[in-house]
Formats: structure tokens, sequence, C-alpha cells
């Protein structure tokens, strides 16, 4: 097949994909570039809007298929994203999304041109900076996964196996329409979410453990429908799934292309990053040393090389000494 084919060939499967789904496909965030000052926590206000939309339900679903219906999935971003960027904050900036020429994506190329233009600002959830595309990640991609392990169960697979098979098929899409094939990007925060997503949902009924933790329901049934457990905070009901897993610079992505670039921006921005991740820097480490290569202990699909690596623990000899 001859080259010229290969941008038609990529227009009809982007067109194919958005056709077919209406999914947040590949959108890229920067936790490397950071803001000048720390930004609101949005954590209790989106804990305290889930409760509302679940227990505001009169059909009688199950809290899952509430929760999933009413966040919806769309292409740029959720439903549930749209309200809280539509929310005033008095103090604090509630959001940061440095421009495409300001950020660590400014020289990058990537198989789909412009993907870098509509990439995701950060924001701060329950203490925890990750682009707006990680929530929709939780949300959207944390059901499908939720629905794909409980469908493996049915057929007869064993809980563990199930979520192996929903781990494996979500790295399948990274690596195509929703990571590598359409940004050059493997990121293993979008997976991170994912799964994160999948434990949230499965404990809105079930018990469910988190490392050492074994969580209770978060919902039980009554008759005006499904209630928040009485001893249950509304305001941090998400804060047992979210972690540092989900920033992008402490769980850094595997990029395919322009490291060179990449690498020497990041090497810039040490300082500033320091700075503003004072608190956490001893979560710094290369890969196979991190934190972030296991979820609590649970295998979520994360994969960076250690001749690919880019990090704050490669570049940033101040914090941890390069290899």
């Amino acid at each position: 097949m001859s080259f010229r084919f290969q941008p038609i060939r990529l227009a009809l499967l982007i067109s194919s994909i958005l056709s077919s789904c209406h999914v947040a496909l590949a959108r890229e965030t920067d936790q490397f570039t950071t803001p000048r000052a720390p930004l609101h926590d949005f954590g209790p206000e989106l804990s305290r809007k889930v409760v509302e939309i679940i227990e505001s339900d009169r059909t009688g679903d199950d809290p899952e298929r509430v929760l999933s219906r009413w966040v919806g999935n769309y292409f740029f971003s959720s439903r549930l994203v749209r309200w809280m960027n539509k929310l005033r904050v008095a103090e604090h900036p509630a959001s940061f999304r440095p421009s495409v020429f300001a950020s660590i994506y400014r020289r990058a190329v990537s198989p789909l041109p412009a993907s870098f233009v509509f990439d995701a600002p950060t924001v701060r959830i329950h203490g925890y900076y990750m682009g707006t595309d990680k929530i929709d990640h939780f949300f959207q991609q944390g059901h499908a996964y939720f629905e794909m392990a409980s469908k493996h169960e049915l057929d007869g697979a064993g809980a563990g196996e199930a979520i192996a098979l929903v781990v494996a098929h979500g790295v399948a899409q990274e690596h195509k329409y929703f990571g590598t094939a359409m940004s050059g990007v493997y990121s293993n925060a979008d997976l991170a979410a994912n799964y994160a997503g999948m434990k949230f949902y499965q404990n809105l009924r079930h018990a469910v453990r988190i490392g050492e933790r074994l969580l209770p329901p978060l919902f039980e049934r009554s008759r005006e429908g499904w209630r928040l457990r009485p001893d249950i905070n509304p305001d941090r009901l998400l804060l047992p799934f979210l972690s540092n897993h989900l920033d992008e610079s402490l769980n850094p992505s595997r990029y395919r292309f322009s490291r060179g670039s990449i690498r020497s921006v990041i090497h810039n921005r040490c300082n500033p990053w320091v700075q503003f991740y004072a608190e956490r820097l001893d979560l710094v480490a290369p890969t196979g040393q991190s934190f972030a290569t296991k979820w609590f202990g649970e295998d979520y699909g994360h994969w960076l090389p250690p001749s690919d690596e880019i990090s704050i623990a490669t570049e940033c000899s101040a914090v941890a000494p390069r290899r």
C-alpha cells in the first residue's frame, strides 16, 4: 500500500470510531506544567453530585445504571464534567490548562494531526491533581469495565479472571484509539482511572477491597429508592477511589513520538514542578520502583519500558538521581 493512502485510511478510521461511540478519545493532559497557585478542590461538590444523581432517581434501576445514564458518553467531555465546569468558586483558580504552545506537547507530533489542541485542563479532586479527562475515564470507561467484568462472571469466569480480561481489553484500547494510535501517548493514568472507576461502580452495591481496606457497599435500597448508607460521608464519597495514580506527572505515560522534545520541555519544568509538588516528592521514583506500577497491589495495565521513560525521576536530578 502506498503512503499517500494512509491519511485517507486514518480519516475513515476516525470517522468510523466517532460514528459508533461518543466516548472521549485520546484527550491528553499536562501535569508537568504546573499552575501558579493551588487549584480549588472540587472533591466535595463532585461527591455530593453523584449522591444526588443516584438518590433522585425514581426509575428503580440499580445505582450504577442510573449514574452511567446521567453521566452519558460524549466525545469531548461528559455531562458530569460540563456540570463541574459551570461551578463558580470563590477562592483559588478552578482549573489550569496551558496553551498548546506552552505545554510539554508544544513540538510533539502525533498520528492524528492537531490532537493536542484539545488537551484536558487540570483540576483538583479530593487533593489529587488530574486532567478532566480522568473524570470521564473514571465514570465512562469505569462503567464499561464494570459491565464487562460482570458479563465475564455471568459467563463463568472467576472474579479475578474477569478483571484480568477487562484490563487486557483496556490495554488494547489504550494502544489503539484511546491512546497511542491517536495521540502517540500510552497513558497509564487513563488506565488507572478506568480501573478505579470500575472499583467505584462495584462498590455502589457490593463490598470491595482496596489494598488492606474492605469497603462496605456505599448505597442500600430503601422504600424511597437507593440511599447512601448513614455511615458514609457524602462529601467524601469518591475519596477512597482517587489517588496520585491519576496524575500524569506522578504516573507518567509512554510517549511513542517526539521523546526528545518532550524530554527537554519536562527538564525545563523541574524547578516549578518541585515547588508545586513539594509535599509529594517522596513519590518520585523511576518505573519499576514507583508506587504507580500497581493500583494498591492490583494490575491495571501499567506499561512503561525503562528505556522509554521520560519523567520527573529521569529528568529532574534534584528530586531523584538520573539513571
